[in-house]
Formats: C-alpha cells, structure tokens, sequence
C-alpha cells in the first residue's frame, strides 16, 4: 500500500460527516423532511469512509473484509436515502419516480447479496464480480438522477424568474443541483476505475484517492451551498438575476 493512501477517505469522510450534522439540524428548525433524509445520507456514506479507512490505515488484513463489507452496507443505505430524497423532492407526484427508487433499491440489494454468494464481501473484485456493476450502477443512477433533474428544472425555473415568480436563489438551487449530478458521476466513473485497479495490483492508488476525495468534496461543497448559501453569495445571485419582465395581459 502507498504511504498515505487513506488521507483523501478520511477528508471527505469528515466533509460528509460535517454536511450531514448541519443539514440534520437545518430539519429539526425547518420541519422539512428532505433537509433530514439527505442529512441521513450524508451521515451514512461519512460511515462508509471510516469504514475503508480504517484497515487501508492499518494495514490489519484480518479486518479487511468485515469492515469494506459494512462500508459497503452504510453506501448503499446512503444511496437508497439519496433516491428517495429525489424523489420527494423533485417528483414526490410521480409514480415512475417511485418505482426508480424501488429498482435502485433493489439493485444495490441483490448486487450485495450476488457479491456475497460468489465470495466478494467487500465489493472490491469487479473484474471477477459481474454483480458488482448491479450495484455500482444501481448507485450511478442515483447519483446521476439528481443532475437530470437539475437540468431539467433549471431552464422551468429560469424562465419563471424572468416573469417573478421564482426567486433568483431557487432558480439556481436548480443549476447546482444539476453539476452536483456531474460531478457525482464523475465519481463514480473514477472509482470504477479506482476498483478495477485495486483488484489488478492489489495497492490502492494515493493520487486515485486523493482524486477520488476531492471530486467528493467539491461535489458535497455545493450541497453546502445549496442550503447554506453565505450571505455574499445570495447577494451575488441576486445582483446577476436578469430584472422580471412584465407579463402581458
């Protein structure tokens, strides 16, 4: 193993862990569900970091797999929260939104549950493992989701503000939404690559984790900003807001 390989897991671990307390409290004033759910995602995968973490720092073999296997478990925990924030959030009066979110659901499932069957605990022998990418992608589309309905709202949301019917920090909400969908698929990208290689080498990658925690921390930064935006940046976002046009009668 790579001297310091683990430093970017723990990084971001805490990144999620903080994001995850803020938007719990922000539930507790607010009463608003969503804030809580993704709050609870975020608690969940910092978990599954402290879980990675602790044999690639230790190097203690013995504790390899049970501790990859729970990290396995609290990520895909996390994700089915993730789902279904999406769906109470974007598309709660959607039932094809509903079914999304059972079919991630299992699909995460049963891919840990053909990992286990065919000796993959720890989900970390994808070449050898045709059930990994049933859980890999099961994820992929979670994370993917959340940037298409982003795209999707932001030129509704655009277009209502230009009339002044939707306030210049909602309508961007929408567009941080949408990158917070790329950046998270170009995690996911990567660390299908980080795997591959890991289960090749048996090393894991200091730059590849480091790549990994930043891409990670940038994409929950904007999380951050989505609910906690500073004061400066609301002052910047409605000073860049085109002026409401008046509707015709």
């Amino acid at each position: 193993m790579e001297e310091s390989a683990f430093i970017g897991g723990v990084i971001a671990g805490l990144v999620y862990f903080a994001a995850g307390v803020h938007l719990i409290r922000l539930s507790w004033r607010t009463q608003a569900s969503p804030e809580l759910i993704l709050g609870i995602t975020c608690i969940l995968w910092s978990l599954s970091y402290a879980c990675w973490q602790i044999p690639i720092a230790t190097a203690n073999q013995p504790l390899t797999q049970p501790l990859f296997f729970a990290g396995r478990a609290f990520t895909n925990a996390g994700t089915i929260f993730l789902a279904y924030f999406i769906w109470i959030g974007f598309r709660n009066q959607s039932r094809w939104a509903r079914y999304l979110v059972y079919a991630i659901a299992f699909g995460l499932l049963a891919g840990m549950v053909g990992s286990i069957a065919g000796g993959d605990w720890g989900g970390i022998q994808p070449m050898s493992n045709p059930w990994w990418f049933l859980d890999w992608g099961s994820g992929a589309v979670a994370m993917a989701w959340v940037g298409v309905e982003g795209f999707i709202e932001y030129p509704k949301a655009r277009q209502r503000m230009r009339l002044g019917h939707c306030d210049p920090l909602v309508c961007n909400r929408f567009f941080l939404w949408a990158i917070v969908g790329v950046v998270w698929t170009l995690y996911n990208g990567l660390f299908l690559y980080q795997t591959v290689e890991f289960e090749a080498s048996q090393v894991w990658s200091t730059n590849l984790d480091r790549a990994v925690a930043m891409i990670e921390s940038i994409g929950i930064a904007i999380v951050y900003l989505i609910f906690f935006p500073p004061r400066f940046y609301q002052r910047w976002i409605a000073g860049a807001a085109p002026a409401a046009e008046v509707e015709e009668a």
